[in-house]
Order: C-alpha cells, then structure tokens, then sequence
C-alpha cells in the first residue's frame, strides 16, 4: 500500500497554501478557514476514495508577504484490506503583487511535514518524512463579489515528485465571511475543495 498513500495523499492541502483576496480594493492576506476535501485516488486498476479535512490560516509580515500555515488529516477507504490515515502540517512564505485593481500575482515556498499510517487490523504500518512545495499562482476577481483561483505547485517528498494544478471560486458574503469551491489535479488523484473563511483586519 505504500505506493498508493505516500505520494498522493498530500494533494488536497497544496491549493489552499495560496490565499485568496477578500472583497474589497484592497488585497486582505490575514484570514482563518476550514476546508472539506473529497478525494480520488487512480491506482491503475480500481479508484480509492478519500475525504479529509483541514484548518488553515495566512498572516500578513509586510505589505507584499504573508505567513501560512496548515493543519490536515485524511482517511482513505479500505483498500486490500488496509486502512490508510494521514496528517500534514504545512508552514510556509506566500510573496504577492497586485498586477491591476482585479488581479494578484501570488508565490510561495512552504515546508511539508507529512506521516502516513497503514493499519490491517493487527499490524499498523507508520511513515514520516519532510519536504516542501513550491507554488505559483493568480487571483482575478470576476465581479465584486466573486473571485477566480488558479494555483500551480509542485510538491516533493517521500522520494516523490509530483505536479499539480488547482482551480477554484470565491464567493463574498460581506467583507468577512466567504464560500468557496475548488478543484485540483496532478498524479492520479483529483480533489474536491469546500472552504469557508474568516478574513480579519477588515
């Protein structure tokens, strides 16, 4: 099982490492979120599927960076008889720059501490490793109210290299409270994102 769970699991995390902006002229890079992730994994020869869910939060340092930081844990289906769990803990720096009143130009650098258990019922099997992930990507408002993401990352760890790409929609309730959906694929898994966030300092 080792080969389905290390190199895919941490796919439903990376989207969220690149905040989004808050309604308003103004890009809001301090907030609080929760995130329900629906997941599926391709194995070549049947699909496992997963959910998971994850708290996340962005703090500004200065005008043009913010701190990140997550938490997350999923649980796959039984799969050959063995249950697979997982956490990650992310940390990292996002630098952005506003290309127009509408749109944000975003990058970051985040370090990735992950495990993944692997339990039968009499035997359970642990794995850790840190790595980190690069990230590149935009923000567009649409209209007033509702936002456009797409984010491109590239994750390394467990010996795995793997590419993904997300997309996702923001909608403002006011300027503190925001919905949003997301999809993100890479490597033979595909995700599906419900967020809901706090924006502060607003």
């Amino acid at each position: 099982m080792k080969y389905i769970s290390i190199p895919h699991y941490f796919l439903a995390v990376i989207i969220l490492a690149v905040p989004v902006r808050a309604i308003s002229q103004e890009f809001n890079y301090d907030f609080i979120e929760a995130t329900y992730s629906s997941l599926t994994v391709e194995t070549g020869t049947i699909d496992i599927d997963g959910n998971g869910f994850s708290v996340s939060g962005s703090f500004s340092i200065s005008p043009n960076v913010a701190f990140t930081a997550s938490f997350g844990t999923e649980s796959y289906d039984r799969f050959l008889g063995v249950d697979v769990d997982a956490n990650s803990t992310i940390l990292g720096i996002t630098g952005h720059t506003s290309t127009g009143s509408k749109t944000d130009i975003v990058g970051g650098f985040s370090v990735l501490m992950g495990e993944v258990e692997e339990s039968d019922g009499f035997t359970t099997l642990s794995y850790d490793d840190t790595g980190n992930i690069i990230e590149f990507g935009f923000r567009h408002m649409v209209t007033d109210t509702v936002e456009l993401t797409a984010v491109f990352s590239r994750t390394d760890i467990f010996d795995d290299t793997s590419n993904q790409t997300g997309f996702g929609l923001r909608f403002y309730s006011d300027e503190k409270l925001s919905l949003g959906v997301g999809y993100a694929t890479g490597d033979d898994v595909d995700a599906l994102l419900f967020i809901v966030r706090i924006a502060m300092n607003q």
